[in-house]
């Protein structure tokens, strides 16, 4: 098959993709169209036009069917684009679930060096860590969610209380709590607007 033949293909095989799609997911294809490929826009229009949902390819020009996200630059980007809201929510959870394993390493060193209580303590966290973000991966739940951001808090500052309560203590400590709580505590934050944002999954992408 030579180019022509598959320029000529393209636009027919998106085209009967997208017969089968919502009113909804055809606007959500015009409206996020400089983010697909043209053979893809060109048949959403087409369906579009048909359904009388749009007169002709002019009206993409209108404010209704220009993305929201802001351009500029933003803490927590929206992904309007459903693939790669998917593989940006998979590696949040990535990151989350190697997270568990932190407080989990140290309660084993604790126990070799005999601090039974630090031992229990770190893995402890590690394990109820590690459920809660069980549980939000196959929930999404924004109430577990935002239960598991005061768990961070309550740990965190507890974490800070014992390392300042010592009579000498490490700035290094305090640094590496500092930035792997804020860290933590952003990659949280970020799902949370990801949850709350998902896009439709629509297929042919």
């Amino acid at each position: 098959m030579n180019n022509s033949d598959q320029e000529l293909v393209a636009p027919i095989s998106f085209y009967e993709r997208y017969t089968d799609f919502s009113d909804q997911q055809i606007k959500e294809v015009l409206k996020n169209h400089k983010n697909y490929q043209e053979p893809a826009v060109t048949a959403a229009v087409k369906i579009a036009i048909e359904r009388e949902l749009i007169h002709s390819e002019q009206d993409l020009l209108a404010p209704e069917y220009q993305s929201t996200a802001s351009e500029g630059w933003t803490l927590f980007p929206e992904i309007l684009i459903y693939q790669p809201y998917k593989k940006l929510v998979a590696s949040i959870f990535r990151v989350l679930f190697l997270s568990s394993l932190i407080p989990i390493i140290f309660g084993v060193l604790k126990y070799a060096e005999g601090q039974l209580n630090m031992t229990y303590l770190g893995v402890g966290l590690g394990l109820i860590w590690l459920i809660i973000n069980y549980i939000v991966f196959k929930t999404q739940n924004l109430i577990v969610l935002f239960f598991q951001i005061i768990i961070l808090l309550l740990v965190s500052i507890g974490l800070g209380y014992k390392i300042f309560s010592q009579q000498f203590f490490k700035v290094t400590d305090v640094v590496v709590l500092v930035i792997g709580s804020m860290l933590l505590l952003y990659f949280l934050l970020y799902l949370k607007k990801l949850i709350q944002t998902k896009p439709e999954s629509l297929s042919g992408q």
